[in-house]
């Protein structure tokens, strides 16, 4: 399995599986509106997709945003953004995604966060012993 940086290309399965990765979270089905909004993130350069790839299968994807906290004085990549097709679950494939992600991170030099909107101090910290504990926080059926 590759994960590598999404690109124009993958525009029409990722924009699917962002659909589907929507529903997953209680929106409507919208594929328009979805392939508009990868395709600005692809273009506009402002989030890194990375996405899992089996020969030429699609198999799942993690959306990282790049930040800044005034609390922690440090920038941050954040996501909210991880999916995996049901027929690929169960496979690690969610956490290579998120070793990934780990290590853009470390790469930068910045902080790797999912953003918790309901946790105390508003971030969980993506940390390579546990990483799996990071996916309590998101659908099962949309990560597992």
């Amino acid at each position: 399995m590759l994960i590598r940086i999404a690109i124009e290309e993958d525009l029409s399965v990722l924009s699917a599986q962002f659909d589907l990765y929507r529903q997953s979270l209680g929106q409507l089905p919208a594929p328009d509106d979805s392939k508009d909004f990868i395709q600005s993130r692809l273009q506009e350069n402002d989030s890194v997709i990375f996405i899992a790839q089996l020969e030429s299968e699609i198999l799942g994807f993690i959306q990282l945003y790049p930040s800044f906290s005034s609390r922690l004085l440090k920038p941050l990549w954040y996501f909210d953004d991880i999916f995996v097709v049901e027929s690929q679950r169960n496979k690690g494939i969610a956490t290579a995604l998120i070793h990934k992600a780990k290590e853009l991170a470390d790469e930068t030099n910045v902080l790797a966060v999912r953003r918790e909107h309901l946790d105390e101090d508003g971030f969980l910290m993506i940390d390579n012993d546990d990483s799996k504990s990071v996916f309590e926080s998101f659908s099962r059926a949309a990560v597992i």
